[in-house]
């Protein structure tokens, strides 16, 4: 199933691209620059105004959000015009929107993708419209792009993981069960959060009893919460989703049944909602990402580049930026 999924994915975007490929018009001139000892590859903008076009993954949920008004911030500073796509967690929205922007003559495509494995089409439109490829967060999909800004995921779950136990010892609970809150099975480097959770749990003899995907949903979160709790009750110590939107679902449920406290939720993003909950005591924690300074440094990274400035890279090879995470306690404050 999971083959087939992928096969239809990669005909959906091969089709976007004859499409795209039959009335492509570049609209722009550049020039390449002389490859810099860091970056793989320069543009030089030969007009006067820059327009980048901004994709984002879901303008719905607050991470996105902040995400974005760092882009529009940051491109206002340095005087840079933005053009925003949503993709409503949507492929052929992530797809076509990007087509849309190149049409529209921008200079540089920030994108947060909805689905990472659909962005070699991505790649091979910005490739054709010879413009700069900036992704911010999710994943790449093996994809060729200039640079990839990306959270330490995995060293944020284990960061997860060692407050949870912390929170087992204060909180003295008997229960040595805990719950992972999956997101998309596309979402590669989220993903990593859980993966790093359920390692340092297991080498604590703390079980990871479930793992249930939610695809970034409250809702789902929560109805797969209500579910494990039929079948554990108060048997689990800890539940760790890989963001806040599910670990709201998570703490809702929670609730319900009447265990708020009693089970520590813990979530990823530091989302405002998710800051709220914890200060009022339905939520224990979340691991706090960076979502305006990455908006704000795709932009940077998209002048530099059209400026033939070079990049460089904490890792050469993946051509990724790392943004640093943080622990925010259940007293709703930044632990330091």
């Amino acid at each position: 199933m999971k083959n087939f999924w992928r096969i239809n994915v990669l005909l959906l975007a091969f089709s976007f691209l004859l499409i795209y490929i039959g009335y492509h018009k570049n609209t722009v001139v550049y020039k390449n620059a002389v490859t810099g000892n860091e970056s793989k590859k320069d543009y030089v903008k030969t007009a006067d105004n820059i327009v980048i076009g901004w994709s984002v993954y879901n303008t719905e949920q607050e991470y996105f959000q902040t995400m974005q008004q760092g882009v529009i911030n940051r491109a206002r500073e340095l005087n840079i015009g933005v053009i925003p796509y949503d993709q409503k967690s949507n492929t052929s929205e992530m797809i076509t929107g990007t087509m849309e922007l190149i049409a529209q003559g921008i200079d540089a495509l920030l994108i947060s993708p909805i689905n990472p494995e659909a962005m070699m089409v991505v790649s091979n439109l910005t490739e054709e419209a010879g413009i700069p490829l900036i992704v911010i967060d999710v994943g790449t999909g093996g994809a060729d792009i200039d640079a990839f800004i990306i959270s330490d995921n995995y060293g944020g779950g284990v960061l997860a993981a060692e407050y949870a136990l912390r929170l087992i010892r204060e909180h003295e609970l008997s229960s040595r069960n805990a719950v992972i809150i999956k997101t998309e099975e596309t979402s590669t480097y989220a993903r990593r959060r859980g993966e790093a959770f359920a390692r340092v749990m297991e080498d604590s003899n703390i079980a990871v009893v479930a793992e249930v995907t939610a695809n970034s949903s409250q809702k789902q979160a929560y109805e797969a919460m209500k579910e494990i709790l039929k079948n554990y009750g108060s048997d689990l110590a800890v539940v760790f989703s890989e963001n806040d939107t599910m670990a709201l679902g998570v703490a809702q449920a929670v609730n319900e049944a009447g265990l708020t406290g009693k089970i520590m939720i813990i979530g990823f993003n530091g989302d405002p909602s998710a800051i709220e909950a914890i200060q009022n005591g339905y939520m224990q924690g979340t691991i706090a990402q960076q979502p305006y300074e990455m908006g704000a440094l795709g932009v940077e990274i998209a002048n530099t580049l059209l400026n033939g400035g070079t990049i460089t890279y904490d890792d050469r090879e993946t051509k990724e930026l790392f943004s640093e995470v943080y622990l925010i306690d259940e007293t709703g404050t930044r632990n330091r």
